[in-house]
């Protein structure tokens, strides 16, 4: 949610910003004309509720005439009263109606585009594998390895779900406890969060209203199976006053994620590239805002190391305004190269949400006045089950098998998937 009161104070620049983002300029006027009636109606309450208060007291000791008179006014004076409420509680909602539909303004910084066609690649790093033989897509290996059911995985369960087997179930297991471990030695304070969340920690960042999210036993236990754990992992201070005199607060979670994938029809319907169940590792990061730019590159350049020692050819890729999303300033996404599908597919990202969702969360610090201000709130996935798929098609090998990593192979046992 963003600041009204600096919308007040600058509403050109909040259109300018927004419009970026696709948000008419209209709607800023809206909301501020709704945010003055607003005001007026508040000052009228309590304006006629003082004048009530005041007569009131003095009622008692009034006779006849004079009495009649002043009680038909305060008739009239309840009636104004309750119209002004009306209106109260009307301008009050379209302005929370409005604040809660905007966006996170993108940084100046960030590239103009409508869409993820418009992404800018900043650099690409790695060598693409050379293969002397026609390189399989990560399902067709799956398959041959007898490392996936997908079939029967939906006849119990539906489609795009999937049953991992014999060392690619090993390999994930590794992947995860690899880079958990890896990034909690930078400092990041290690955590498994709660798996679902009430409605409040989505609403807080910014994920209630998409059509993504599983409820469980709605009006019963109402909870929300979480999509990724940036949510819980934000809402871990939630309403609280939290200490960043000594740095930032950064959280390392482990977590299964759980998505709907309500827009994915048609696509990528073999293999698991988007599913509905998975793993990720995810970074949470709460700092002051002077603070932001250098741990969002910090975020990046770990995700980057990480890419890098599996050994992963892959793309920085330079978010577009039309891209960001509802939270995010700004944002970088890591496309994996997959020789199986010729293409680069993304695999982890990193965005900037300033106050954005700490603002709708209540999470505050104290500046070096002491005052209290609303802290900035980063996150970046460190990995996710997509690496699983980068491993298998670029290190797949003429005879079938699939080479690992080095660094994971300590934490699988085995370097190598042998063919059957």
């Amino acid at each position: 949610m963003l600041d009204l009161k600096a919308i007040r104070q600058h509403p050109a620049e909040f259109k300018r910003k927004l419009a970026r983002k696709g948000v008419d300029e209209t709607v800023i006027d809206t909301l501020l004309a709704a945010d003055e009636q607003h005001r007026q109606d508040l000052q009228t309450v309590e304006q006629l509720s003082a004048k009530q208060n005041q007569v009131s007291k003095q009622i008692p000791q009034l006779t006849g005439d004079e009495k009649t008179a002043v009680l038909a006014e305060m008739k009239d004076v309840s009636a104004q009263k309750k119209a002004a409420e009306q209106s109260l509680e009307s301008s009050a909602t379209t302005v929370k109606q409005i604040l809660e539909s905007l966006p996170n303004p993108p940084r100046d910084e960030v590239k103009e585009g409508k869409d993820d066609s418009e992404n800018g690649v900043i650099r690409t790093e790695g060598e693409k594998p050379v293969f002397d033989f026609e390189p399989k897509e990560h399902w067709e290996l799956a398959e041959d390895l007898n490392l996936l059911d997908m079939e029967q995985a939906a006849k119990v369960s539906g489609s795009r779900f999937y049953y991992l087997k014999n060392e690619l179930a090993i390999l994930q297991q590794a992947l995860m406890m690899w880079a958990f471990r890896k990034v909690s030695a930078k400092g990041f304070s290690a955590t498994i969060p709660p798996f679902m969340t009430r409605a409040e920690a989505l609403y807080g960042t910014g994920y209630l209203d998409k059509d993504e999210n599983y409820r469980v036993n709605p009006d019963t236990d109402d909870l929300y199976l979480i999509g990724t754990s940036e949510v819980p992992m934000v809402s871990i201070h939630a309403g609280q006053v939290i200490d960043l005199e000594n740095g930032p607060l950064k959280y390392v979670a482990y977590s299964p994620c759980f998505r709907r994938e309500a827009g994915s029809y048609g696509k990528d319907t073999k293999g698991i590239l988007r599913v509905h169940q998975f793993e990720k590792i995810e970074m949470v990061v709460f700092a002051k805002p002077e603070q932001v730019t250098e741990i969002h590159e910090q975020i990046r350049v770990i995700e980057e190391e990480i890419l890098q020692e599996l050994g992963i050819p892959y793309q920085l890729i330079d978010i577009c305004t039309g891209d960001l999303g509802c939270s995010a300033s700004k944002k970088y996404d890591i496309d994996a190269w997959l020789p199986g599908q010729g293409a680069y597919r993304e695999v982890t990202s990193t965005s900037i949400c300033d106050d954005y969702q700490t603002r709708r969360l209540n999470i505050r610090y104290r500046d070096e006045n002491g005052k209290l201000q609303y802290a900035c709130a980063l996150n970046g996935t460190a990995v996710s089950s997509r690496p699983l798929i980068a491993i298998m098609e670029n290190f797949q090998q003429a005879d079938g098998s699939i080479k690992i990593p080095e660094v994971l192979v300590p934490f699988c046992g085995f370097d190598t998937i042998q063919a059957k």
